[in-house]
């Protein structure tokens, strides 16, 4: 199992929230603490501060607090796989061999999640449904996702399940009681949810 030090995270903020009706979800408050603090809290109990990134194109003052090496999308149309190949190549110049992706709508991730899921590739599954999102990536496939992402024509390609495909992923499996570790905030109804398992867990402590 690779060492803690060679492997990189990016949590990845690229939607505009639309269903929400358009907000930064990281910055969602859940009983008074950002999203994105939950998931930094549970990614930093097994990495240092400076191998995690944040991918938006949202302006880099909504996020500054944080001190994250932001990553620009830079290619079109492309969904989150824009996302995985900006934080591939900024794992790459970082020396890590492998890239943990996390949404960053998902505010539930495990503790153990980064050594779980390696060695990569692999791709996390709770309550019978695969996590494209999450899930480990070798750095090495980063000229594959470009040239996956060349053919302009095909805009199944946009799709992060079939890429996936091609790395003959393995899926690790996660509980989903007493919540989905995964579940994510899509909605208004999702986020009562959230702010209600959020609740529970400090409930807890």
């Amino acid at each position: 199992m690779p060492s803690s030090s060679s492997v990189a995270a990016v949590i990845l903020a690229g939607g505009h929230g639309t269903r929400m009706g358009g907000c930064e979800k990281p910055l969602l408050s859940l009983q008074g603490t950002p999203v994105l603090s939950v998931i930094l809290r549970a990614l930093q109990c097994s990495l240092p501060a400076s191998s995690i990134a944040l991918s938006t194109n949202s302006p880099a003052s909504l996020y500054a607090a944080w001190k994250l090496p932001l990553l620009r999308d830079d290619t079109t149309d492309t969904g989150p796989l824009s996302g995985l190949l900006a934080g591939l190549k900024w794992a790459r110049q970082s020396g890590a061999d492998t890239l943990v992706t996390i949404p960053g709508d998902t505010p539930f991730i495990p503790d153990t999640l980064t050594s779980d899921l390696t060695p990569s590739p692999a791709v996390a599954i709770s309550d019978g449904r695969r996590h494209h999102l999450v899930a480990s990536w070798p750095v090495s496939c980063v000229e594959n996702l470009q040239n996956w992402l060349s053919d302009k024509e095909n805009k199944h390609k946009r799709r992060v399940r079939l890429f996936a495909d091609t790395l003959d992923m393995k899926e690790i499996s996660f509980s989903a009681s007493p919540y989905d570790p995964f579940f994510n905030i899509n909605t208004p109804d999702d986020y009562a949810i959230a702010c209600q398992i959020m609740q529970s867990i400090k409930n807890d402590f």
